[in-house]
């Protein structure tokens, strides 16, 4: 899977960067309409953690409350586009 510099999202550009600068896996940053990825990540986990961070921007409501809900949803999407040969 090709990692963009940048997604529209919800009508919004949102820059995507890869970085050594981080703690976490990966944060999103919706007043700067950035999402950061940890650079020192296997490629399969740079990758589930855009789905996740993308799942972020798309629905706020599930940030805090349902952050375990999040990660299975985006594990789980990269699962099947992963091995169903989709993210080529």
């Amino acid at each position: 899977m090709k990692i963009p510099t940048s997604l529209k999202i919800g009508g919004h550009q949102i820059r995507v960067r890869i970085t050594p600068d981080i703690e976490d896996s990966g944060q999103s940053d919706r007043d700067k309409n950035e999402i950061l990825l940890r650079a020192d990540l296997a490629r399969s986990q740079i990758e589930s953690t855009l789905f996740h961070e993308i799942l972020h921007h798309l629905n706020s409501s599930l940030e805090d409350t349902h952050h375990g809900l999040l990660d299975s949803l985006a594990e789980q999407l990269y699962q099947v586009l992963s091995d169903n040969g989709m993210l080529r």
